[in-house]
């Protein structure tokens, strides 16, 4: 008997695909991402910042990603970003978690809004 992948088998993240975060500059922060995952499959769970890995950006000691940690005998997977302390640039980044297995692939996107402020600034980029 062959087993396929079926699309049900896919990770599913936890509540809202996109988040919005209030934050103080200078704040510890830490980000928490939790996916439901078929534990016969391999499923890698990860976060990018503006589509880098956490460890190859110039900030590497200052935003750290957590060890995976699984509960519920692999059914649950979580992974935690810590800004150790929150920067202005920070709130121009995109922190996204990136749940994927042979079945398909989820991700978790949050943006990072200053305290206090109640309307949106939009800057561009040349």
């Amino acid at each position: 008997m062959c087993s396929s992948v079926s699309q049900d088998d896919s990770p599913k993240i936890f509540g809202p695909r996109y988040v919005r975060i209030k934050a103080h500059p200078g704040e510890q922060l830490f980000l928490h991402c939790e996916a439901f995952a078929n534990p016969k499959d391999v499923t890698l769970i990860y976060w990018l910042v503006n589509g880098s890995f956490p460890e190859d950006l110039l900030c590497s000691d200052r935003i750290v990603e957590s060890e995976e940690s699984t509960l519920d005998n692999g059914a649950v997977l979580q992974r935690s970003l810590m800004l150790k302390n929150v920067t202005s640039e920070d709130f121009k980044s995109n922190f996204t978690c990136v749940v994927t297995n042979a079945a398909g692939m989820t991700q978790k996107n949050i943006l990072l809004v200053a305290r206090g402020k109640k309307r949106k600034h939009f800057t561009s980029r040349q």
